[in-house]
């Protein structure tokens, strides 16, 4: 499945902290038959589809980070909620350590999300005012 990425480094990370969302629901759902697991990478098929035809629609650079975001977003609040429909009694524990986990990881995917924006406003706003500098002369 293809995502929309900021750029390599934002496709990489993006990469695996979505293999990190799948390994978290397959943990979770060891103990059922694989269709809960493929019922999951249904949902993050949709959010995919959903945030790659978002950032074709972006027509500015003001929304990108919203758009950066929205992965993240979408798959943190769809995991727990998938997490807290196969939580019982019997698995109760581990669903609290994979839900920690994934609150921790998502963290630190954004805390990078937002170093890579930062960096790309950088290089756009020195790029602006070079732009400025030589349409001045």
């Amino acid at each position: 499945m293809e995502l929309s990425s900021l750029n390599k480094k934002h496709e990489e990370i993006l990469h695996k902290y979505m293999k990190f969302v799948q390994g978290t629901v397959y943990s979770a759902t060891e103990e059922y038959n694989s269709s809960k697991f493929l019922d999951f990478n249904d949902i993050i098929a949709n959010i995919i589809n959903y945030t790659n035809s978002f950032n074709n629609t972006l027509t500015s650079s003001s929304r990108r980070a919203e758009w950066a975001y929205m992965t993240p977003n979408l798959l943190l609040y769809s995991t727990i909620g998938f997490l807290a429909g196969v939580k019982s009694d019997k698995n109760s524990e581990l669903i609290d350590e994979l839900s920690e986990d994934l609150f921790e990881t998502t963290v630190d995917f954004v805390g990078e999300t937002t170093d890579i924006l930062e960096s790309i406003k950088m290089k756009e706003d020195i790029q602006k005012r070079i732009l400025t500098e030589i349409n001045k002369k």
